[in-house]
């Protein structure tokens, strides 16, 4: 069976997301899951999900664009402009990244992992949105303007306490990882606190209806969090 919208076939095509807070460890679980899946033999493409490369040279000027056109939202009164028009902005760069980069990746009977998708944005915007008090306050609101977008094979949740992931994030926080409610009237770090437990909370909350694997990550290493996922997606292979 080949890839479909909403994922691709178990086995060797089958497309992995690690979801997360900021700062929960994501992008170095997914090179050491990457890593280990290629010493089992898989051909893995690792996807970073904020700065994928295409292939195709005009595809990834047209990528580039788009990030560029996000990125404006940390130079001006981007709340002027409403949730509706960044969520959608968004789901035009993932659905780009779905087709230029993740497709054709999965149709080479790859496997692809991904250091994050488009569920943290959503909790994001859930918990928050662009100003206080925004268009939307639930996840169920937003994801359907993600529909054309590919849900991943399997979506693993490392649950990260708010306070670690603060520590870690602290050196080089951006105001987007603070929430906009928040980051005029507290310390970075109280905000930061503030506004990532509500996305949390709203990560939480889409992990039981997409039966996503929540990792819980207190206390552990890379290695131990990446083992245990690569051992859950032996397990789908097995059952595919």
């Amino acid at each position: 069976m080949g890839p479909s919208r909403t994922g691709a076939a178990v086995g060797e095509r089958v497309f992995v997301a690690l979801e997360g807070i900021d700062g929960a460890g994501k992008s170095s679980t997914a090179v050491a899951v990457a890593a280990r899946l290629g010493q089992r033999g898989h051909t893995v493409r690792l996807v970073r999900h904020n700065a994928a490369e295409p292939d195709d040279p005009f595809v990834a000027e047209y990528l580039h664009g788009l990030r560029a056109l996000q990125q404006m939202s940390l130079r001006g009164p981007y709340f002027r402009l409403g949730d509706p028009h960044w969520v959608l902005i968004r789901a035009s760069y993932y659905a780009l990244v779905d087709r230029c980069v993740i497709t054709p990746a999965l149709e080479r009977g790859h496997v692809v992992v991904a250091d994050g998708w488009f569920h943290k944005f959503v909790a994001r915007i859930a918990a928050g949105g662009v100003r206080a008090g925004g268009d939307f306050d639930r996840p169920e609101q937003i994801l359907p303007l993600f529909a054309p977008v590919r849900r991943p094979d399997r979506v693993f949740l490392l649950d990260t306490p708010v306070a670690t992931a603060a520590a870690r994030r602290m050196a080089d926080v951006n105001p987007g990882e603070l929430g906009p409610q928040n980051a005029e009237t507290s310390t970075p770090e109280a905000a930061f606190v503030t506004y990532q437990s509500a996305v949390r909370g709203h990560l939480l909350s889409m992990a039981v209806p997409g039966r996503w694997h929540v990792v819980r990550t207190a206390l552990r290493d890379v290695a131990g969090i990446a083992a245990e996922v690569c051992a859950d997606l032996e397990v789908l292979r097995e059952a595919g």
